[in-house]
């Protein structure tokens, strides 16, 4: 009887899930989006049995299925359709308009237990708030009082290298992590006007637990938590429960640097007082918190838990897309010198030999540099995706994208298009010229997205950028060892090589004095 009954129940599930699918597969929805070229898909699974075995998924998705299908083109993660593009006018097309303002659901469930509704993932009318708070705290004068950190910080990090090179003129090691914790104790300055000293304290509790989280995101996507809902990953999943821990961590921290510095703010005379800094023997600076604090005493609705979201907001997407563009811009000079000499030379003639810091104004002058940097961004693009949900049904060229469907813009694709950078795949910063790129798309080149939800820090990350690499070039040299293989780079949220960085690092000092003897 028992197993009768038993029998009868499998057999309604199994009719019920082939219904649903049946269903599923003959919508006009899913109709419409199979018109779309793509790699074959089979009941249930979709496109990802096309994936078993191969690693380099960065390769398959933004080079060998762009070849294969066209700069549109669609995927199925088992019923879950998305259309990826990497063509300039259909990105304009999408970017330039506030129809399509919406992030991809999948990164408000992936990123929602970490960044609450922060600007990143928030929507609607959530998203046009927090922009307009947003926005001015980036403005000139604010961005300005920061060069003292960056300064401080890229010092320290030079301090850190020499100590390696006590016992040789030129040592090879991996970049990465100190250009990463360089960053992270910037941000962490800027955003919250407290320092975690990432760059002297390795094991810090609140350092590991961001890297834990951004890992724990990244490794889900392709995996089976990918398709269920937050509650169960974190229950069930080994990596969700230490998923949660680090997020405890993380959230803990913030809120107490919120309700520490609310409570020191709200014993100043007035919001705009500074007070004594003891850590550096300086005055402290308004960080990204206090400005915050100061416009909610204006606006009700900006709660506590609000500026938190918007502080860890700040805190991942502004130290490890940083340090990454930072990261692959030393690889490329290293790979390049010429193009070193180049960027050295102008830094000369900034600074001379002078070892002052690097301000705004130094910074503006830095035009060959900001080159550089550009078509670094344009090869390595730090977030290699940009997701948006659409709000409405949408025409794409010769096909119709319909409402609802999660469209992904695949940047490292489009940055390669041969039609707007010929020889693409070659380091040419001669590109960024006023000369060369007049008369280019606009959409051709978005490395901080573009349109009306474009990154609200590049200037900040730019002057960043700018600074720590003054400093560190007119310090040391950096070389690639021949022998290595070419750097493989990795889709980790943020876009990085795989291995890490390992560059021949000499300090200019030591090159002097085998030139002078």
């Amino acid at each position: 009887m028992i197993a009768s009954l038993l029998m009868w129940f499998m057999a309604a599930v199994v009719f019920v899930v082939s219904y649903i699918y049946w269903k599923s597969e003959h919508s006009s929805f899913a109709r419409t989006i199979d018109l779309i070229p793509g790699p074959p898909k089979i009941p249930f699974v979709g496109t990802i049995q096309e994936l078993k075995g191969k690693t380099d998924l960065l390769k398959i998705f933004q080079e060998e299925w762009v070849e294969k299908y066209g700069r549109i083109y669609r995927v199925w993660l088992g019923l879950k359709p998305m259309v990826l593009i990497s063509s300039a006018k259909y990105i304009e097309k999408i970017l330039s308009t506030s129809t399509h303002i919406n992030k991809a659901e999948a990164v408000n469930n992936f990123f929602g237990p970490w960044l609450g509704n922060g600007i990143l993932i928030a929507r609607g009318e959530a998203w046009k708030k927090a922009r307009r708070l947003l926005t001015p705290t980036f403005h000139f004068n604010i961005l300005n009082t920061y060069t003292d950190v960056y300064n401080r910080n890229a010092d320290i990090l030079a301090q850190q290298w020499n100590k390696i090179f006590k016992t040789s003129n030129a040592c090879e090691t991996d970049v990465m992590p100190f250009l990463k914790r360089c960053t992270l104790d910037i941000i962490c300055e800027t955003a919250m006007g407290v320092g975690v000293n990432a760059q002297m304290d390795h094991d810090s509790k609140y350092i590991k637990a961001v890297e834990g989280v951004t890992d724990a995101i990244s490794e889900r996507f392709f995996t089976v938590w990918n398709f269920l809902p937050n509650w169960m990953y974190f229950q069930i999943s080994s990596a969700g429960r230490e998923c949660k821990e680090n997020l405890s961590i993380i959230h803990d921290f913030t809120k107490k640097v919120v309700r520490d510095r609310k409570l020191e703010m709200s014993q100043e005379e007035s919001a705009e007082e500074v007070v004594d800094d003891d850590s550096f023997g300086m005055k402290k600076k308004r960080s990204f918190l206090d400005l915050l604090l100061t416009a909610a005493k204006e606006d009700a609705d900006l709660s506590d838990t609000q500026i938190r979201n918007e502080v860890d907001t700040f805190m991942f997407a502004g130290h490890d897309t940083t340090s990454m563009t930072i990261t692959m811009f030393l690889y490329c000079m290293a790979t390049h010198p010429n193009y070193q000499k180049l960027v050295q030379e102008e830094l000369e003639d900034v600074f001379g030999d002078g070892e002052q810091g690097c301000t705004m104004n130094d910074a503006a002058q830095l035009k060959y540099m900001e080159c550089c940097i550009k078509e670094t961004l344009r090869l390595f693009p730090p977030v290699p995706n940009f997701a948006r949900q659409m709000s409405e049904d949408t025409q794409l060229g010769d096909y119709k994208i319909p409402a609802g469907t999660t469209v992904t813009l695949q940047l490292v694709a489009h940055h390669r298009n041969q039609e707007f950078f010929p020889d693409p795949h070659t380091f040419n910063p001669d590109r960024f010229h006023v000369d060369q790129s007049a008369g280019r798309h606009p959409y051709a080149f978005i490395p901080f997205s573009a349109g009306p939800r474009n990154c609200v820090g590049q200037k900040f990350a730019m002057l960043e950028m700018k600074v720590i690499l003054a400093s560190l070039l007119r310090k040391f040299n950096f070389d690639y060892n021949a022998d290595r293989k070419p750097v493989q780079m990795v889709n980790k949220l943020v876009l990085k090589p795989a291995g890490g960085m390992h560059l021949i690092i000499t300090p200019k000092s030591a090159v002097k004095l085998s030139r002078s003897g």
